[in-house]
């Protein structure tokens, strides 16, 4: 038989044997191919997944009058007192800023992120986010009620020298509207920029951004109620006379709803239409968009608290009692939180669900969606202030101790990123240091040049 030769390579590989290191090869390939896409996979998780435990609010873009996080009392025109974002995790002090006076107003918050604050020493304060003082605007008088924002940076305020007040944002005074009595009643901005507020002349006025009446409506009481706007231009207010209003764009009644007693929380207005308020009767209310009642809630106290709306309807609401009450759509009762004396501070509602109100305790309070509480801080005196949520978290609210209090929010830390960083680097090289250990440990034959004879 003639002998057959395989032809070795320069390698020292026959023929059959060069096939079966090129698939070894090839595994090899495929095999590194893998390990490159398992360490990116690494790189990605412990890079992206810190990240993910980061709030970042789905409606944060939303339209705001002034595009803020908390331009006016209780956040926005219906007054629902929800904010798109998560509030304080823990209750450490971040600031406080000292007026010379009790601070019963709740703060507003502009788009640079000054907070807006009245007191009592007859002055509203700009404070900038680092707790400095920005300018103070004097009035007359106490400034109780809270101002709202305007989208041109403009911050209208009552005062009870009977006036509201327009000023430009570096603190000058643009305008000054007078009415027949104080004004305690926050003002809340429509979406074609009228000023609507109420005075305890028993009105409700409609101004122009330029501080022109538009027009006044009377009733028979004090209106210290701040009034709430619809999606459709409707205004809803109460009144000492004990009537909640509802009021068509152009000042004309749409129909009013008598209640006990007489009212002085804020209308608080849900996404079916249903608007609910406080009375001095001890009763929160619901009436429906005809201005009929739809159910009442009974406390042991009067509820002055301006209600709040969760994103799942439940309605929060504090009382003279001493509890804040979380009651379903329907009317039944949720569950209480009872704290060390009366509310008259309205909740804010974090957009985790976390519930924020003050009370006469001289503690804010953070409650979880379940009524347990989360925290509570504690300041000098009576919290009649409700709180403000900023974007990093950070809770703003005011107390009869002088001090606006910024209670420091869950913003992630930097070093914490960069500890997370640093692992996902090691651990991408250990990665790499075992997949190059494997492939090295492999013995590998290597054969000299030779011609190889088979029979």
């Amino acid at each position: 038989m003639t002998p057959r030769f395989d032809i070795v390579d320069s390698m020292g590989y026959n023929s059959r044997q060069a096939k079966t290191k090129v698939r070894e090869c090839v595994g090899n390939k495929r095999s590194m191919n893998r390990s490159k896409s398992l360490i990116a996979a690494c790189i990605i998780l412990c890079l992206v997944s810190p990240l993910s435990a980061v709030h970042i609010p789905i409606s944060a873009a939303r339209a705001q009058p002034a595009g803020s996080p908390w331009p006016m009392f209780h956040q926005n025109p219906q007054r629902t007192g929800r904010s798109p974002y998560s509030g304080s995790v823990t209750p450490g002090l971040k600031w406080s800023f000292n007026a010379s006076s009790y601070i019963n107003s709740s703060p507003a918050i502009g788009v640079d992120g000054t907070i807006y604050v009245g007191s009592y020493d007859y002055n509203l304060y700009a404070i900038g986010p680092d707790g400095s003082e920005k300018w103070r605007f004097g009035t007359g008088n106490k400034v109780l009620c809270s101002p709202a924002v305007g989208a041109d940076g403009t911050v209208y305020v009552g005062s009870h020298d009977d006036n509201l007040y327009a000023i430009n944002a570096d603190g000058t005074e643009e305008w000054s509207f007078a009415t027949g009595d104080l004004v305690f009643s926050s003002p809340v901005i429509g979406s074609d920029g009228t000023v609507y507020f109420g005075s305890a002349d028993g009105n409700l006025y409609a101004l122009s951004p330029d501080g022109t009446e538009k027009w006044s409506f009377a009733t028979g009481g004090d209106v210290t109620s701040s009034p709430t706007v619809g999606n459709d231009g409707a205004i809803y207010f109460g009144s000492y006379d004990g009537n909640l209003y509802a009021l068509n764009p152009d000042g004309s009644q749409r129909w009013k709803f008598t209640a006990g007693n007489a009212i002085k929380s804020s209308p608080a207005l849900g996404a079916d239409g249903t608007i609910y308020v406080g009375c001095a009767d001890d009763n929160l209310y619901a009436v429906d968009s005809a201005g009929t009642r739809k159910w009442s809630f009974a406390t042991d106290g009067s509820v002055d608290s301006s209600p709040a709306i969760g994103a799942d309807a439940t309605v929060y609401v504090g009382s003279a009692d001493g509890n804040l009450y979380a009651l379903n759509p329907d009317g039944s009762e949720k569950w209480v939180f009872t704290t060390g004396t009366l509310i008259l501070s309205s909740p804010a509602i974090g957009a985790d669900g976390i519930i924020y109100v003050g009370s006469f305790d001289h503690n804010l309070y953070a409650v979880n969606p379940d009524g347990t509480e989360k925290w509570n801080f504690t300041t000098g005196d009576w919290v009649q202030s409700s709180p403000a949520i900023g974007p990093d978290g950070t809770i703003y609210a005011g107390s009869y101790d002088g001090e606006l209090y910024a209670i420091r929010g869950p913003a992630p830390s930097y070093w914490r990123l960069a500890g997370i960083i640093v692992l996902a680097i090691a651990v991408a090289g250990l990665v790499v240091f075992f997949v190059q250990g494997r492939r090295f440990a492999r013995p590998r034959g290597r054969k000299r040049a030779t011609r190889t004879q088979k029979p």
